[in-house]
């Protein structure tokens, strides 16, 4: 077991490990390889998707964002795995993505410094309901809850949409158009809009604010 996830384990969260890894041995979705450990990949897969920085904007495309950060690459098994949660309900996923993100925590801490708001894009209702989970806030949720950070409930969906898979550029913006909304609350301070992939994050703010 790689020693980072170790020594934050205590003794029954490592027999814990032991048990699931013997009776229900996990696999890296990318080379199918089993994984030691809660972590989603294996290491030469870590190794090959993690590339921690910030992605170049056109503020005038985008003027509502100041930046956007990423962790991994969307490809090879960031890409399976984030295509299984939202199309074949593998909520196994859920908790070793969060570890994902547990595991490069020092890359995060400077982002997430000064106590800024914490907002999520929210899911279609009928697909949270049909999926029985919301992915980004159980992806960063272990992250949040080791530093005492809560979500805040800042924005809603004021209209059904469909799944953006396999629509045209036009039509996914006319599917997007106006289907967001804020909640009255103050924001007075850096927020920080979690999300599973970054190019969603920047078309849905293209389309929406």
């Amino acid at each position: 077991m790689p020693p980072l996830f170790f020594e934050r384990m205590t003794m029954w969260q490592v027999l814990k490990e032991l048990i699931l890894a013997i009776f229900y041995p996990h696999y890296c979705p990318a080379c199918h390889e089993e994984v030691e450990g809660p972590g989603l990949l294996c290491e030469a897969c870590r190794r090959s998707t993690y590339a921690p920085g910030y992605l170049e904007l056109k503020k005038e495309t985008v003027p509502h964002l100041d930046a956007v950060y990423r962790l991994y690459r969307y490809e090879g098994g960031v890409k399976r795995a984030l295509h299984g949660l939202k199309y074949e309900k593998r909520r196994d996923y859920l908790d070793r993505m969060g570890e994902e993100v547990l595991h490069h925590e020092a890359d995060l801490e400077p982002l997430f410094t000064g106590n800024p708001f914490v907002v999520a894009l929210p899911t279609d209702p009928k697909r949270r309901k049909t999926r029985g989970y919301e992915i980004p806030p159980a992806i960063f949720g272990p992250y949040l809850k080791k530093h005492a950070m809560i979500l805040t409930q800042a924005l809603w969906r004021q209209k059904a949409t469909k799944p953006q898979y396999g629509l045209s550029r036009a039509e996914r913006r006319e599917n997007l158009l106006g289907s967001f909304a804020f909640h009255p609350v103050k924001l007075d301070g850096t927020v920080i809009v979690i999300e599973q992939r970054c190019l969603r994050l920047i078309q849905n703010f293209k389309r929406c604010a």
